[in-house]
């Protein structure tokens, strides 16, 4: 009699959590997650299994692995080059998520372009545009490239094909949330589909040797491209950010595992496309004829390069008496009321009395704690209306107890103020004890060694 054949168990895994279960739940016990419990087959081992994983390759000591430089490919676009680190590495996967409208697809495309001109292949899958909206956009650009292949609204089955057919130096995927597999046909949109179809992108970009191009939607809750364990398959994660009324774009970098992470890219949008900002610092400080009552200029890193920022507060009586509002746009909202805070305790400024808002012009995000003095500065400022000192720039940690703490990256910093033009610097007085200055020009430097410091030098 024949031995009755065993089918091999079938479970369920939950693609966010990773919760496994013999059962279909159509909401994951761990996670509470709807509709992410995908099938899978629990796999006999074979007898040969432990012989194969020792022919595919054995450890190897650290010593022994070869070292080298990641090799990079410029397009030419300097913004876009700089963000990446210096260049497109081969091979990798980079996500770049933003909001509808932003000019994602226009980056990318523009981005074919110059491939093109370098001899690649670029095969730019589009499950939003019809090839005639792409055309267009092209012809609006000054783009015509006999290297550029368009695949517009298909699965992901045949998007593999078109990849082996045409064998593309890079892929383009616009976007990632359009693209389905037939194998998660009943999941379509959903968090598994998501995820299932760019594992598949990825190890189609690894095994073929070609470079790809992610865009994904930033969704209601704020994450980029639906679940935000997407973030940590890809290679880079970068950021599209600008208003649509304004035509300043920043392309930020969040995630990057050949490059510095925090670097900022800054476009200007027109009619003909974008095009890469070559003095940042004056760009973003360019509107500003003097220094008014409540503004201070900031030194920020960007990465690696220093960007001038100008910071702005506006401090005006409540309506709301013992409620007063704190809001900040591009700053943290805590750090401005830890600020305030200080303020009040130190200087016996009312600040309880008032509503209080921060905004960092040009659209960029500071998280570093040596803007503390310049937005103090940029607070009293605006409460006493007093008016900065012309071409001054502020650096420095404010602590609890109102000291300034030394900051990092001072030469850089300095350097790039002295190059726009700003004659007084503010610095930590425990920074400057050391004696160590990397400057030899001819400005004048103020020992900042708390908060009262700050006051005294505010004060005409």
């Amino acid at each position: 009699m024949a031995a009755k054949r065993t089918q091999p168990p079938i479970e369920f895994e939950c693609i966010e959590c990773g919760y496994q279960s013999a059962k279909y739940f159509g909401r994951c016990p761990q996670c509470q997650g709807w509709n992410t419990m995908v099938e899978s087959e629990a796999g006999e081992e074979s007898p040969d299994a432990d012989a194969n994983a020792t022919d595919k390759g054995r450890p190897q000591k650290l010593s022994d692995v070869g070292s080298g430089e990641v090799p990079r490919l410029v397009t030419g676009m300097d913004e876009f080059d700089r963000v990446l680190g210096g260049g497109i590495v081969s091979h990798s996967v980079t996500l770049i998520g933003g909001e509808p409208g932003v000019g994602k697809s226009t980056l990318l495309l523009e981005v074919s372009a110059a491939l093109a001109q370098l001899g690649k292949k670029v095969l730019y899958y589009s499950g939003e545009e019809s090839a005639l909206q792409i055309k267009l956009r092209a012809d609006r650009l000054g783009i015509a490239s006999e290297r550029i292949l368009l695949f517009t609204i298909g699965t992901l089955e045949d998007l593999k094909s078109h990849v082996r057919e045409a064998r593309p130096d890079f892929l383009i995927i616009d976007s990632i949330q359009t693209l389905t597999s037939k194998k998660t046909a009943g999941l379509g949109g959903s968090a598994a589909s998501l995820r299932y179809v760019t594992a598949e992108v990825i190890e189609l970009a690894k095994k073929s040797g070609i470079t790809v191009f992610i865009i994904g939607h930033i969704t209601k809750e704020g994450q980029l491209a639906g679940p935000k364990t997407l973030e940590h398959m890809v290679d880079a994660v970068l950021y599209f950010q600008g208003e649509a009324q304004a035509d300043i774009r920043l392309l930020r970098a969040e995630k990057n595992r050949f490059g510095p992470l925090n670097e900022v890219g800054i476009f200007q949008m027109s009619e003909r496309g974008l095009a890469s900002v070559s003095d940042p610092s004056q760009f973003l400080i360019q509107n500003r004829q003097s220094q008014p009552p409540g503004t201070a200029i900031f030194p920020a890193m960007s990465g690696m390069r220093p960007l001038l920022t100008e910071i702005q507060a506006l401090a005006s009586e409540s309506p709301f008496a013992g409620n007063p509002r704190r809001i900040a746009i591009g700053f943290d909202n805590y750090r401005l009321s830890m600020l305030i805070s200080i303020i009040e305790k130190k200087l016996k400024l009312p600040f309880y009395k008032s509503d209080v808002f921060l905004n960092i012009t040009g659209g960029m995000v500071i998280r570093e704690p040596a803007a503390d003095l310049a937005v103090c500065q940029a607070l009293i400022s605006s409460f006493k209306n007093i008016a900065p000192r012309p071409n001054s720039a502020l650096l420095g940690e404010v602590g609890l107890t109102g000291e300034i703490r030394p900051v990092s990256f001072l030469e850089t910093r300095l350097k790039e103020s002295i190059r726009q033009g700003f004659s007084t610097i503010c610095l930590p007085a425990a920074q400057i004890a050391q004696g160590r200055l990397p400057i030899n020009h001819d400005i004048s430097v103020i020992s900042i060694g708390n908060i009262g410091d700050l006051l005294n030098f505010l004060k005409p």
